[in-house]
Parts: C-alpha cells; sequence; structure tokens
C-alpha cells in the first residue's frame, strides 16, 4: 500500500553554521548558533527565523483545518 501524500514542503529545524538575514524579514537576523527554520523550495533552501517560522506554521495550520472543514461538509 504507497504511503500517503502530504500537502506540506519538505521542512526541518537546524542551527545556523554563520549569520545571516531571516528570508521573510531582512531586519531579523539569524546568528551563528542560533535555531531557525530550514524549508526546502525546489532544489534549494530558505531558512528563517524562529519568530517568522511561527507565524508561518500558524498561518499554515488556519489553511489546512479551513481544507478539512470544507471536506467534512
Amino acid at each position: 500500500m504507497p504511503r500517503p501524500k502530504s500537502l506540506l514542503k519538505s521542512f526541518d529545524f537546524d542551527n545556523a553554521k554563520k549569520a545571516h538575514n531571516c528570508q521573510h524579514n531582512g531586519k531579523h537576523r539569524i546568528n551563528a548558533g542560533d535555531k531557525r527554520l530550514k524549508l526546502k523550495v525546489n532544489r534549494t533552501h530558505e531558512h528563517y527565523c524562529l519568530e517568522c517560522a511561527k507565524k508561518i506554521i500558524e498561518s499554515d495550520l488556519l489553511k489546512l483545518k479551513s481544507a478539512l472543514e470544507q471536506i467534512n461538509e
């Protein structure tokens, strides 16, 4: 039996190896050693600070709950 598909993109949390800006908000700085969201987009990765990661996750949860409600109607 095939495993179920996922609507979620491939993501993980890791620690930054060097300092850089968050890809969602350039004013948010991710320092070396900070935990960050690592999102696989096509063949590259995008990196987000934890503050922006929380907002992204909360937004996606609302979208998924809405989709589930539409199925259950």
